[in-house]
């Protein structure tokens, strides 16, 4: 007996075809949200970064300044301008230092911190001419939202600490993400 068998022609049906469209763009579809998900996740973490990152750099210049100074000065006069010491900013006498960090008797630097604008925080240094320290002023941070400084006594010949709060602020697309730090600091010999 001789069977014949049909020869059933080359190639997808459309049912087939359907099909490996469908699976194709579930997967394109896919790597697409991956990806989406991966950028968003990136850039909050970078603006996260940022915001953290700003507020712990702000605390640690403040710091390296108030921990070694004598007191806090209600006001001086710097080449340029003239700070007191208030709610938003800060004047220091801070004992001058050689270059090898030893204390020069009866010498004073002075720092000020102080908010410009309504994000942009600056200190602003002005040494001895024996001082070791560099004169100038410096751009701590342009995402800072709030600032307070308290001071122990009101008579600012009896401060020995001072409170420093920040918060900082940056944009992350639609979301706002914030960092508060909050420190009290305790002046030299005290």
């Amino acid at each position: 007996m001789i069977t014949y068998r049909s020869k059933r022609p080359g190639g997808f049906t459309m049912i087939e075809t359907v099909i490996v469209i469908a699976i194709g763009t579930s997967v394109i579809i896919a790597i697409a949200l991956l990806v989406y998900n991966f950028n968003k996740i990136s850039a909050y973490n970078t603006i996260s970064a940022r915001s953290s990152g700003s507020a712990t750099a702000i605390m640690r210049e403040i710091e390296s300044l108030v921990l070694p100074a004598n007191a806090v000065l209600q006001t001086h006069t710097f080449p340029n301008a003239s700070y007191t010491s208030t709610a938003d900013s800060l004047v220091l006498e801070i004992p001058s230092i050689d270059i090898s960090g030893n204390i020069i008797a009866s010498t004073y630097d002075y720092a000020a911190f102080y908010i410009a604008g309504t994000t942009n925080l600056y200190r602003v240094l002005q040494p001895n001419v024996l001082s070791a320290r560099v004169s100038g002023t410096k751009k701590l941070s342009s995402t800072v939202s709030s600032l307070t400084f308290t001071y122990n006594d009101t008579d600012f010949t009896k401060v020995s600490t001072t409170t420093v709060e920040i918060q900082t602020q940056a944009n992350a697309k639609q979301d706002i993400l914030t960092d508060r730090r909050r420190e009290q600091i305790r002046l030299r010999n005290h």
